[in-house]
Parts: structure tokens; sequence; C-alpha cells
């Protein structure tokens, strides 16, 4: 893969990893962070969507305890510890993680789940505009531009996703297309797919066996090929000549899509810019408004 911008600095570790971490601290950490690291061990679901001040009456410590913590562990900020056990019940799958947040949702007068949730996005938002590669969009634009046809690829939530990049796309660039076929492979759908398209591919843990595949496909026809993911380990980098990070981190059952959509507006804002798109929009708005589509 080239031209990847550094993303480890927030990209987590190995669930095992933070398991090991913390039973190898346990024994050298003073009273009250051992307190607080042992209920991290029993209770990593409460780690993973509960918040700090909720985790630090259970453990009955005071909510720095809960900062320090992460701290004596290498960790930045609880926020990065706290993204660690998430990414567990990302890999365990949607269903543990439900449960998880059903339990703790009533548990405390501090949950505000409303309120972690919207923090969640912006965080996410921040992280994926300090990550975006601004030479990447202009070329993923360049080349949307010059290319016979465009795919945006995408399985199960990400099939939305591209269809929304289609929709709201196709009124001014033309060639946008992504998989309406509902039977056939997603790579028998870009089976013809060749050195003059370009692919933008979308996958996020746990990633669709069936966008990897396409990717790897795309980049072996010789297609420009651009990821939009979460982190820098998915299965996407290696096939992709651009990658694009939107982190999905939140406190919901299911990873957040907000920087999603984000990239997607960055990404369609900036292919309009580089071309002659105003009068195509002007006659989709023109045909959208004769034919009654409005009300």
């Amino acid at each position: 893969m080239r031209n990847m911008p550094n993303a480890t600095n927030w990209s987590p570790a190995e669930m095992s990893q933070i398991d090991q971490q913390l039973a190898k601290a346990l024994p050298n950490l003073p009273k009250k962070l051992g307190k607080a690291a042992r209920y991290a061990l029993d209770h990593p679901d409460r780690i993973a969507f509960d918040s700090m001040r909720t985790v630090a009456t259970a453990c009955d410590v005071a909510s720095p305890t809960m900062l320090r913590l992460a701290r004596a562990l290498d960790y930045e900020s609880y926020e990065a510890f706290r993204s660690e056990f998430q990414q567990r019940f990302v890999n365990q799958g949607f269903g543990n993680r439900a449960d998880a947040l059903q339990s703790g949702v009533g548990s405390s007068q501090d949950d505000h789940f409303s309120n972690d949730i919207a923090q969640a996005a912006t965080r996410n938002i921040a992280q994926t505009m300090k990550l975006l590669d601004i030479a990447a969009v202009e070329e993923f634009a360049r080349c949307v531009q010059n290319s016979n046809r465009t795919f945006i690829l995408g399985s199960g939530s990400m099939h939305w996703m591209a269809a929304l990049m289609e929709s709201t796309g196709q009124m001014a660039i033309p060639g946008l297309r992504t998989d309406h076929s509902g039977s056939a492979t997603m790579v028998e759908t870009i089976a013809s797919i060749a050195e003059q398209d370009t692919a933008l591919v979308m996958a996020f843990a746990p990633y669709a066996r069936e966008t990897v595949v396409a990717a790897a496909y795309a980049s072996k026809r010789k297609a420009k090929v651009f990821a939009l993911t979460d982190k820098a380990s998915s299965p996407l980098v290696e096939h992709a000549d651009h990658v694009f990070f939107a982190p999905t981190t939140s406190p919901h059952y299911y990873p957040s899509v907000v920087s999603t959509i984000v990239m997607i507006e960055i990404l369609l804002s900036a292919t309009v810019a580089t071309s002659n798109a105003i009068e195509r929009i002007k006659l989709t708005e023109n045909i959208r408004n004769q034919s009654g589509a409005y009300l």
C-alpha cells in the first residue's frame, strides 16, 4: 500500500495485550489503582460502555483514579484506554455489545448515553480530520474526473453508504456506480473493471470478506483503488493506492458511521470542485422539480 498516513497513534492494539498489561502491572500498582485494574479485568464490558465516572463509582475510586490507571499503562487518555475494551466487543460481534449496553442503561444517574454518543461522534470527526490526507483527496477527485467509471463498493451497512454516495454524487458526477444486482457477487459486478477505472472500497471492523476480495480484484486489474476504513490494520490497506481513515468508536452497540459520512461528503465536494458540475446539478434539479419529486 502506498501513500498511507500514519494512523498507528489511534489504531487499537489487540485486546489480549490490554489483558496482559493489566495482569502484569497489577502486583505493583497502588491500592486504588489495583482496585481499578481488577475491575477492568473482571468487567471489560463496563469499561467499554460506561462513562469514566460510572466505572469509578462502581469500583469505589475517584474518577481521576481511572485516568491515572490509563496513564500508568502508557495510554495518553482514558478514552484511548477505553477504546481497547470497545474493540473486544467489535471482534466478538454486535450481540455482546448490545447486551452490555442494555445492562448499563439506568445503572447510574451519571449515565448520559445521548451525550456520550454525541461526544464520541465529535471525537471521531476530529480524528478523521487529523488523519486526512489532502493530497489523497485531490488525487481521488482527479481520478474520478479522468476515469471511465468509478465503482463505490461496500457490503452490509456499507452498501447503503455506497448507495448514498452514488445517489448524491450522480447529479454532479457522471460514471459513479455501485452494486444493485441483489444476486451477483461484488466481484461479478466489477468483473470488467480495468486500468481506466477507479474504485472506492469501504469496510469497517468486522470486515466483510466480499468487500476485501473485491478490493484485491480491482487492484489486480490495475484500477486505481481508494479505501475508506477504520484503522491501519484493516485488510483493505494492502490493496489500496490511498487510504482514508474514519474512526467508528461509539458507546452504541454498532460502530458509528458519522465520520464515514463526513468523508463521503469531503470526497464528493472535492470532486465537484474540480469539475464543471454546475450545469449538470441544475439540470438534475430542474428534472426533479418538473417531475413533482419535491413537495
